[in-house]
């Protein structure tokens, strides 16, 4: 099977956790597009919000319906896919140069860590603003 996924370059996709059939991609496009390979003629949401190419989608191990984000803006944004209306939960900026690199901790419910060009490593708690 293949996707059609985006207009411009996919930069990143992964699989929810939770659901074998829904994956999420990134693109140059600065979208998020999530899919169901049920039906994989039309995207099932799609998330914008990153003013510069989305680096990196990640499903969150803890909670099916949570995704993080990075991109060349700069961000590492939280979303709720359950929510189409209201998705975007959290925004960080506290990157200097774009945020390529993201994970959920596997251990740590809420806990992930976002890598940028800025050679710096942030640790984010999903449920506090501070690093």
């Amino acid at each position: 099977m293949t996707i059609q996924a985006h207009a411009y370059e996919v930069l990143t996709a992964d699989w929810c956790k939770y659901n074998d059939c829904l994956v999420a991609t990134g693109s140059v496009d600065k979208s998020i597009k999530v899919w169901d390979l049920r039906r994989p003629d039309k995207e099932v949401l799609v998330l914008y919000g990153h003013g510069y190419a989305v680096r990196k989608v990640v499903f969150s191990p803890h909670a099916e319906t949570i995704l993080a984000s990075c991109s060349y803006d700069m961000t590492v944004r939280l979303w709720d896919i359950a929510a189409p209306e209201d998705s975007q939960l959290r925004v960080w900026d506290h990157h200097t140069e774009f945020a390529v690199g993201l994970d959920f901790s596997s251990l740590s419910e809420g806990m992930l860590a976002s890598t940028g060009w800025d050679e710096m490593t942030y640790f984010w708690n999903q449920r506090e603003n501070a690093r």
